[in-house]
């Protein structure tokens, strides 16, 4: 087995560490809090590349890969493991802030925008409260923490260099996705609803009195009544959240089984069984 002199690592040790840096980035550019801009790009280029290392030094070895080709074909293999991994993990938040722009349109804040340090987006304005809330919670149940040990326990349902059945994960994530459509139902159901019936009683009056301004009388009311209904339905998003934390880890696993072990295109490299291990 070669080796490289100036770094004192084996050619598949060295590769393995590239193959995980890559996986790793690609996570961490998605996945919520450690994508935020907020975090100096720096900062969390060195977050990965610390968590790379430390898990590359724990992986079993792996043999060479035959060449430059197979070596392109790994990074991108592990580059689509962190792009999925880390859209399934973000569609928690993608649910809620569609969720609170829903809530800003209905009550008629949705010409009232602001930057989403998340995206870097415009935004509405309970869109990004939600969001924020949200992100608080996810904190506050150690949800990062359970991200990075499913970041490191994907090596063990997903060994290197290459993945599989990328149609079963496609069925996945759209799965997934329709999950987060009904997040948007959960959280936004009380505020939608309770406006609905303040459109309705609107137009009730605007029939029985053509002569008043029902713009002008409807808008301070939808404010009002919307902001009181967002205020008592506060605890709700606290009760969901944890539940939707849970379900976002099974989607995950879910998802990463999904791209298991598969066959090696002939004449690859061979890579040892990984420890068992729950992500």
């Amino acid at each position: 087995m070669h080796s490289f002199g100036v770094f004192g690592v084996s050619t598949g040790q060295f590769e393995s560490l590239i193959l995980v840096l890559v996986r790793v980035s690609a996570m961490l550019a998605l996945v919520p809090v450690f994508s935020q801009t907020q975090l100096p790009r720096l900062t969390r280029f060195g977050i990965g590349a610390l968590l790379a290392l430390i898990i590359a030094r724990t992986l079993p070895p792996m043999a060479p890969l035959g060449g430059l080709g197979e070596l392109v074909v790994a990074v991108l293999a592990q580059f689509f493991v962190g792009l999925v991994f880390g859209f399934v993990a973000f569609l928690l938040f993608t649910g809620i802030q569609f969720a609170g722009e829903i809530i800003d349109i209905q009550i008629g804040f949705a010409v009232v925008n602001v930057i989403n340090p998340l995206t870097s987006q415009s935004v509405t304005v309970i869109g990004e409260f939600e969001l924020a809330l949200a992100t608080l919670l996810y904190l506050a149940a150690d949800a990062h923490h359970v991200l990075l040990a499913g970041i490191v326990g994907s090596f063990t349902l997903v060994p290197l260099p290459y993945v599989g059945a990328p149609e079963l994960v496609a069925g996945d994530v759209v799965r997934f996705f329709s999950q987060a459509l009904f997040i948007v139902f959960q959280i936004a159901a009380p505020v939608a609803v309770a406006l609905f019936l303040v459109n309705v009683m609107l137009g009730l009056m605007a029939r029985v009195a053509p002569q008043m301004n029902v713009f002008i009388v409807g808008f301070p009311i939808q404010i009002t009544v919307g902001l009181v209904m967002l205020i008592v339905s506060l605890p709700l998003l606290g009760a969901v959240v944890p539940s939707l934390i849970d379900t976002s880890a099974r989607q995950l696993d879910t998802v990463l089984r999904a791209m298991g072990p598969q066959t090696r295109p002939p004449g690859s490299g061979q890579v040892s069984p990984l420890p068992s291990a729950t992500p």
